[in-house]
C-alpha cells in the first residue's frame, strides 16, 4: 500500500457528482485525509470513505433494545415499523387494483359506444349522463353524472375527473 500525502491521488465518493471518482488530496491532519478535490467536477469537499454495500446476510432484521427502552417498547416499535410497511404495501395494491378497474370500465365504455359520437369538450356546452367527450388533455371519456350547478364527472382513461359545464 502506498503512502498518502497532500497532492496524491485517491478514489473516493464525490458529494457533488454523487459517484466514486478520482480526487486529489488537498489537506491532511497527520495521517488522516481531511479535504479532497474532485477531478471530474472540480469541487473541494471533506473526504468521505467509500462505503461498501452490506450483504443481506450482514444486515440484521432483529431490532435491538436501545438504552432507556424496555423490551416491550422495542418490540412495539418494531411491530409498528413492520405494520407501516405492510399498510403501505396494501395501499399500493389497492391503488393498483382501482387503476385497473378504472381502465377496464373506460375500455368497456369506449368500445361499446365508440368514438364516432364523441363531442369536443367545451365548458360552455351542456352535457348529459352517457355523452362521450373528447378532452384535449385527458382524451376520450364518458359523462358519468352531472353535479349542480355547473360540473360533471367524466370517466377518462386516467380516472374520474370533475369538469365544468353548462347545465
Amino acid at each position: 500500500m502506498k503512502e498518502l500525502s497532500a497532492g496524491g491521488r485517491i478514489e473516493t465518493t464525490c458529494s457533488r457528482c454523487n459517484d466514486i471518482t478520482g480526487h486529489v488530496i488537498v489537506a491532511m491532519v497527520g495521517d488522516v485525509i481531511v479535504k479532497v478535490e474532485c477531478q471530474a467536477c472540480g469541487s473541494v469537499h471533506k473526504y468521505r470513505e467509500i462505503k461498501k454495500p452490506k450483504l443481506k446476510s450482514e444486515t440484521s432484521s432483529v431490532r435491538r433494545v436501545r438504552q432507556g427502552e424496555t423490551r416491550d417498547e422495542s418490540v412495539s416499535l418494531a411491530r409498528s415499523e413492520a405494520a407501516k410497511k405492510a399498510a403501505q404495501t396494501r395501499a399500493n395494491q389497492r391503488a393498483q387494483q382501482e387503476a385497473e378497474a378504472v381502465m377496464i370500465a373506460w375500455k368497456s365504455v369506449i368500445v361499446s359506444k365508440g368514438t364516432s359520437e364523441a363531442r369536443p369538450y367545451n365548458m360552455r356546452e351542456g352535457y348529459v349522463t352517457g355523452d362521450i367527450v373528447d378532452h384535449p388533455t385527458f382524451g376520450m371519456g364518458e359523462v358519468q353524472s352531472t353535479v349542480r350547478p355547473d360540473k360533471m364527472e367524466v370517466l377518462f382513461k386516467s380516472g374520474v375527473k370533475v369538469l365544468r359545464c353548462t347545465l
